[in-house]
C-alpha cells in the first residue's frame, strides 16, 4: 500500500517503470529494509540479480556497442531513511556494469579506474539502478544503524529468492 501511495502515484515514475519493465499488469514489486550496523565493513562487489541465461550481453568486442542489451527484468529503488555520508556509509555503484556479465568479480577495477558512483544522499532521496548492476555497501563508522528502504520493481516471472528469503514478514 505504501508503494502505491508514495511512489506509484507519480506519473513520471509510472512512465519510467512502464518504459523499463512493460505494462503494470506484467509487473510486481518487493519491499525490504536493508541495514548496516555501526562497525560494518565494506561489502564485496556484487549484483543482486544475475543476467538471464538467454539474455543478450553488450559484450567487449569491437562491435559490442552495437549489441542491444537485454531489457531489464528488475530495477531497484533505494530510499535511505537517514542521510548517507562518509561516516554512516552508503552504497557505491559501478555505472554501466550491468551491460557486461563478465565484469562480475572485477569490482576492484572500477575503483582503480575511478569509475564508481558514491550514493551519498539525503534521507528520502531515491537512487534507481538495474538489478544486474554491480555495487557494494560501504563501511559504517558512525554510531547509528544505516537503514535503507529497498523496493524491487520486477517483471512477474522473476521471483526473488536468493537475497531475501522465501517467507514474507508481513501477514497477508
Amino acid at each position: 500500500e505504501m508503494v502505491e501511495r508514495c511512489i506509484m502515484c507519480h506519473d513520471t515514475i509510472r512512465k519510467f517503470l512502464a518504459d523499463t519493465l512493460g505494462p503494470s499488469d506484467d509487473m510486481d514489486y518487493d519491499v525490504s529494509v536493508l541495514y548496516s550496523r555501526p562497525g560494518a565493513v565494506d561489502q564485496k562487489w556484487h549484483s543482486d540479480g544475475a543476467h538471464q541465461d538467454d539474455g543478450a550481453d553488450a559484450g567487449f568486442d569491437e562491435n559490442g556497442w552495437k549489441t542491444t542489451l537485454s531489457d531489464p527484468y528488475a530495477v531497484c529503488l533505494f530510499l535511505p531513511l537517514i542521510d548517507l555520508d562518509e561516516e554512516s556509509g552508503y552504497t557505491q555503484f559501478w555505472p554501466r556494469s550491468h551491460r557486461h556479465r563478465g565484469l562480475s568479480g572485477f569490482g576492484a577495477a572500477a575503483e582503480l579506474a575511478k569509475a564508481t558512483y558514491d550514493g551519498i544522499c539525503s534521507a528520502g532521496d531515491g537512487i534507481w539502478y538495474d538489478y544486474r548492476l554491480l555495487h557494494r555497501g560501504r563501511f559504517n563508522i558512525s554510531t547509528v544503524v544505516r537503514p535503507v528502504l529497498q523496493v524491487i520493481f520486477k517483471k512477474k516471472f522473476y521471483i526473488e529468492r536468493v537475497n531475501y528469503g522465501k517467507e514474507s514478514i508481513v501477514r497477508s
